[in-house]
């Protein structure tokens, strides 16, 4: 395997294992207390979350860029989630909708706004709801506990079909 891909593929399962360590933290502290949500723990849960998925993004992004594979092509291979997205695909609107989400109001094109209100409407958690990112992240990590480990587990598989050339 590329020296790269293999720093990359590292890094990330180091990130992913400390984030999952972290949110495991906030759901443990969130049930000594009566009201979780007046203590902000699943507002820190959402935050974390967010960044779980930007470096799940960034590292599908070191993979397609070393094996030279145009990005729209590599977000529609790997594993499928029941709506019919690719993971990847999921992943990656999830980490623009946690990056980008805050500035929509100033965008004058919707385009990308709206592809990203879509995958998550078809995953099942509109972006006007509360949480729209840990219900992502339990919906793909599904019907393992809510964690980044078996999202990473389907990226390594899409990092696989890609260096085989399958994309």
């Amino acid at each position: 395997m590329n020296i790269l891909l293999t720093f990359e593929t590292n890094l990330t399962g180091e990130l992913v294992d400390i984030i999952d360590g972290k949110l495991a933290d906030i759901i443990d502290q969130s049930t000594s207390v009566d009201d979780p949500d007046a203590f902000g723990y699943f507002d820190s849960a959402e935050h974390l979350t967010g960044l779980g998925f930007v470096a799940c993004q960034a590292y599908m992004t070191a993979v397609y860029g070393v094996l030279g594979v145009k990005k729209k092509q590599a977000m529609s291979f790997g594993p499928l989630h029941q709506c019919g997205n690719s993971i990847a695909q999921i992943v990656n609107d999830a980490a623009n909708y946690w990056k980008h989400n805050n500035e929509w109001a100033l965008d004058k094109s919707q385009k990308r706004r709206e592809l990203i209100e879509t995958t998550f409407e078809k995953v099942g958690f509109p972006v006007g709801t509360e949480y729209p990112l840990s219900g992502i992240l339990t919906e793909l990590a599904s019907p393992d506990f809510a964690s980044f480990k078996p999202i990473y587990g389907k990226l390594n598989e899409w990092k696989g079909m890609l260096q085989s050339g399958a994309a």
